[in-house]
């Protein structure tokens, strides 16, 4: 009979590793029959093999139907809840046995409930059982204290995790690399290399914690690492060479990228999906797209089995803003058998916002809706940037609202999207609702918010905004400065916008064209010019937008030498082509100046067509300087390119009305009343 207990055991075990479901259902069917179900050895089997399935809630209902216990049967089922990923149910069934007092725990429970601890960040239980085990003289137990040292890391309590591997006499090599790993994800990789040096024959484990420490930080150190792990004599296995990969990504480092690849194809693992993707990745971010589809497309066998892989190629051409390449990625990906997961449907939505299209958006919309993902924290975060940034505010907003977990990538969208549209009073509710949330709002968020304060001309805000980038650190960072300095020259202070200005550390076009068209808008514009040059002398190029900046302060101030000049110097000097922007400032300048001749050869010039901006412009000044005879003209090229504007029945009325032109006057009212217009703006009735 014993043997035969024995023999049923080691078939229930067996079934539980090769995951023989059915015969290990036969087992236990025959165990009931044979009446021996109650044998406590017999039930520990059986729970472990439910354990060994993931069926926990079997394993429980077997556990609950024992008229007996041991503390093997307890330590089972603790161990099997937290490998599972409850340690909450874990730790619930130490504390039912403690209460119960049916068993003392033991070394291997100890180190289960740790793990639960570790997991669930239930640091007071912890310390209580690390007590415990100092009581019962366990502290001797290697395998015990490394459960130890782990919870402290995992609760990232690093002195007192140093202070329990300090008590370990002879340190297993798992021991150092649990507390080098703690220290890696800390982000303290000098304490980290320190104990790696001091551990007596650091294993392949250990080079890589300390590799992949070194990636998550983003530091080139990473692959100095590597290239010693090899020299070494360690083999690079198929976790240090995608680190080494990613590290070359960051880097750009193309040549070293190449190299690492040679090393993948050696090493055989050109089939893993992990360092394909890694490969793709790597190739990606260093622009060399090419490189990256010979890779996609040359491993099918493994891009077929893995939807990660695809995932990569498809996050290189969003990264190379390759949208239509991505586009017709999806659609394969689509075709094929690989189902979507929450990467390849956040990357469909990035190529709906990236080529701002709604129809494509609710289409994918649909398909995360089917997939079950639209409350997935990452996809739904991305649904709302997609909404908000075509506009579609309100859909926006109820996503939001329907998102379980709203994280700042969620408010930045939503801000984003507000600030884009105008929605000017939703964008500060929203930002003053991640404030009391605790959420930190990084500079994207704060710089959109700034933009609201400059529409609104809100100085009072615009300073709260300004003491909160102080205290954070933001007012050094190119994108609040240039924010910043904007909101200061849109409310009127354009003096603190300067001294904002000069103090940056690094600026770019767009904040030298903020302050000089801030000088401009302030009527500042010796100082606008003045900037302009010191712009140029420290070798940063001027763009449309700059140029605009000037042209629209000499129109503001008269000066229409400058303009004339500033023109010229555009096309000229720098190979710019003006906008209808650029040329209304000048033709509005010789306008005023009566210079009707010129502004009509200007406008001859234009490679564009005139808009009704230009045309009204002149019309104005034909009233002012008297020129009946343009006006005819000009009200012909206004009448011919934009008869259904009521705007320019207003404006031909009223220059009509300015010469005496009685005729023209009525012709041009009875044209405006069959149209429908009214005419706003007429001072005088008849």
């Amino acid at each position: 009979m014993v043997m035969d207990l024995k023999l049923i055991a080691a078939g229930l075990r067996h079934c539980g590793k090769v995951q023989a479901f059915k015969r290990g259902e036969s087992i236990q069917a025959h165990v009931i029959k044979q009446g021996i179900s109650q044998n406590v050895f017999i039930a520990n089997n059986v729970i472990s093999m439910y354990v060994d399935f993931r069926l926990l809630s079997d394993a429980h209902k077997v556990f609950d139907e024992m008229s007996e216990r041991n503390i093997v049967t307890w330590t089972t089922m603790v161990s099997g809840y937290t490998s599972d990923g409850k340690p909450n149910k874990a730790i619930e069934l130490y504390r039912r046995m403690l209460d119960s007092e049916e068993e003392a725990a033991n070394e291997f429970m100890y180190s289960a409930v740790l793990k639960a601890c570790g997991l669930v960040g239930d640091i007071q239980l912890g310390i209580l059982v690390y007590e415990r085990i100092g009581k019962e003289n366990l502290r001797g137990d290697v395998v015990l204290m490394n459960s130890v040292v782990d919870m402290y890391v995992k609760n990232g309590r690093l002195i007192e995790a140093n202070s329990s591997f300090k008590e370990i006499l002879r340190p297993s090599s798992t021991s150092w690399n649990i507390l080098i790993s703690g220290y890696c994800k800390a982000g303290l990789m000098d304490e980290a290399v320190t104990l790696f040096h001091r551990m007596p024959q650091p294993n392949v484990v250990s080079w890589n914690c300390l590799i992949s420490g070194f990636v998550d930080k983003g530091s080139p150190r990473a692959l100095e690492f590597l290239v010693r792990m090899q020299r070494e004599g360690l083999v690079l296995d198929g976790f240090a060479l995608p680190c080494g990969l990613k590290a070359c990504s960051f880097g750009g480092l193309l040549t070293m990228g190449k190299q690492l690849h040679c090393c993948v194809v050696k090493s055989g693992l050109e089939s893993s999906p992990f360092a394909i993707s890694a490969l793709i990745d790597m190739y990606s971010n260093c622009g060399s797209l090419i490189y990256a589809a010979d890779v996609f497309h040359q491993e099918k066998l493994a891009v077929n089995s893995s939807v990660a892989v695809w995932n990569s190629m498809l996050s290189g051409f969003l990264i190379n803003e390759e949208n239509e390449a991505a586009l017709w990625l999806l659609l394969q990906i689509y075709q094929s058998d690989l189902c979507f997961d929450s990467y390849t449907l956040s990357g469909a939505l990035k190529i709906c916002i990236n080529l701002v299209n709604l129809r494509l958006g609710l289409q994918v919309h649909s398909l995360v809706v089917v997939s079950g993902y639209e409350l997935d924290y990452i996809v739904g975060s991305i649904l709302v940037d997609l909404h908000a940034n075509v506009g579609n505010i309100q859909d926006a907003h109820k996503l939001f609202h329907r998102l379980p977990n709203k994280d700042i990538i969620a408010f930045s969208g939503l801000i984003r999207g507000c600030v884009k549209s105008g929605f000017n009073s939703l964008a500060f509710y929203l930002f003053r609702e991640l404030i009391k949330l605790g959420l930190d709002a990084d500079q994207f968020i704060v710089s959109n918010i700034l933009k609201v304060c400059s529409s609104l001309a809100s100085l009072g805000w615009g300073k709260q905004i300004h003491g909160l980038c102080m205290k954070k650190g933001y007012e050094s960072e190119p994108v609040t400065a240039t924010a910043l300095v904007d909101m200061y020259v849109k409310c009127g202070e354009i003096d603190n916008g300067v001294v904002l200005f000069d103090g940056m550390l690094e600026r770019d076009v767009v904040s030298w064209t903020g302050i000089i068209v801030g000088f401009g808008q302030n009527g500042r514009v010796e100082e606008a010019f003045r900037y302009f040059h010191k712009m140029i002398n420290i070798g940063i190029e001027p763009n449309e937008v700059t140029f605009l900046g000037l042209l629209s302060a000499c129109r503001h101030s008269g000066l229409l030498e400058e303009a004339r000049s500033t023109l010229e110097t555009m096309k000229s000097e720098y190979g710019l082509e003006p906008y209808l922007e650029h040329y209304y400032c000048v033709v509005d300048l010789l306008g005023q100046a009566g210079l009707f001749q010129e502004a009509n050869e200007l406008i001859n010039k234009m490679p564009l067509e005139p808009d009704k901006t230009i045309w009204t412009s002149l019309l104005t000044a034909c009233g002012t300087h008297k020129n009946a005879g343009l006006v005819t003209v000009i009200a012909e090229k206004l009448l011919k390119g934009f008869p259904d504007d009521p705007s320019v029945y207003t404006s031909l009325s009223n220059a009509y009305a300015t010469l005496g032109m009685w005729d023209q006057l009525s012709k041009v009212r009875e044209a405006a009343k069959k149209l429908g217009a009214k005419e706003s703006g007429m001072s005088w009735i008849i």
